[in-house]
């Protein structure tokens, strides 16, 4: 699934590929893929305007138009969002085609048909996203505040720092990664974290996921960029998806696969200890 790290390559891929391109007509293989305006609205909206610049909010990819519109995207489970022509065109779970000039086309296709679009104007994007929390990057991510946010709550750390209400942009890839770094069990009570956990864990979330936009995001199967390249984060990942191989720090034990919540979550036991500080493993970046 896209993360804040995917959509962020994808993001920078428009801005560098296709900004002043104009949408000259617009094709919607799959209607349900909108969700507002009215059909045939959003694509009156869209035909005849340029793109101005694109921009991401946690992981919606928003493409800014010159009308004031903007085009909210989100790639859900296995949105691609493609440039044709130099990719190869797609034949396949095509959601939606913008026609561009210099015969260009941005085809948005998804196996999973997952993928939702929403045609915003300014006062409507700006709540769309009123309620997300700060981006992992942002200055006022810090251990203060996740301590003040959610450092007083008794429930499990992952699903807290999966809300995009307390940390936007963060899913299940870098939460599990992250908290390996910081050698904290997902399954701990908020409320049991030291201090120094808490920056630990900031350090290792702005860490990774300067780490993935860097490497351009992770490809276990669906995720390309807007070029039909893959990621390459998923070579440098130690946790996730490597359930019974060593541990990569110097415990001795493995990785192994639990449900925490609901959601698949990769962890070293020996590690990051269920009970805290002193079960096991050394806090170390």
């Amino acid at each position: 699934m896209p993360e804040l790290p995917e959509v962020e390559t994808i993001k920078e891929d428009l801005k560098s590929l296709v900004l002043g391109a104009r949408i000259e007509r617009v094709e919607t293989p799959a209607p349900y893929l909108v969700e507002q305006p009215p059909l045939e609205e959003f694509k009156r909206r869209l035909e005849g305007v340029a793109i101005s610049s694109a921009s991401r909010r946690a992981k919606s990819l928003v493409v800014e138009l010159g009308s004031g519109d903007a085009l909210v995207l989100q790639l859900k489970i296995g949105g691609q969002f493609l440039l044709v022509p130099p990719v190869e065109e797609p034949d396949a779970a095509l959601m939606l085609v913008l026609h561009l000039d210099e015969d260009r086309r941005l085809f948005l296709r998804d196996e999973t048909g997952y993928t939702r679009a929403n045609l915003l104007g300014p006062n409507e994007l700006e709540a769309r996203f009123s309620e997300l929390g700060p981006e992992p990057l942002d200055e006022g991510f810090d251990a203060e505040y996740l301590r003040e946010t959610i450092g007083g709550r008794r429930a499990q750390v992952k699903p807290l720092l999966l809300d995009q209400k307390v940390v936007s942009g963060v899913g299940n890839i870098y939460v599990d990664e992250s908290l390996f770094d910081a050698r904290v069990h997902p399954r701990r009570k908020a409320n049991t974290l030291t201090a120094a956990e808490w920056e630990a864990v900031v350090k290792a979330i702005r860490g990774n996921i300067a780490a993935g936009i860097e490497h351009r995001g992770t490809t276990f199967s669906l995720y390309r960029d807007v070029l039909g390249r893959k990621g390459h984060h998923q070579e440098h990942l130690r946790v996730f998806m490597r359930q019974g191989k060593p541990c990569p720090g110097d415990c001795g034990g493995r990785v192994v696969k639990e449900k925490v919540s609901g959601r698949a979550t990769y962890l070293c036991p020996a590690c990051q200890d269920e009970d805290g500080p002193g079960g096991g493993g050394r806090l170390e970046l």
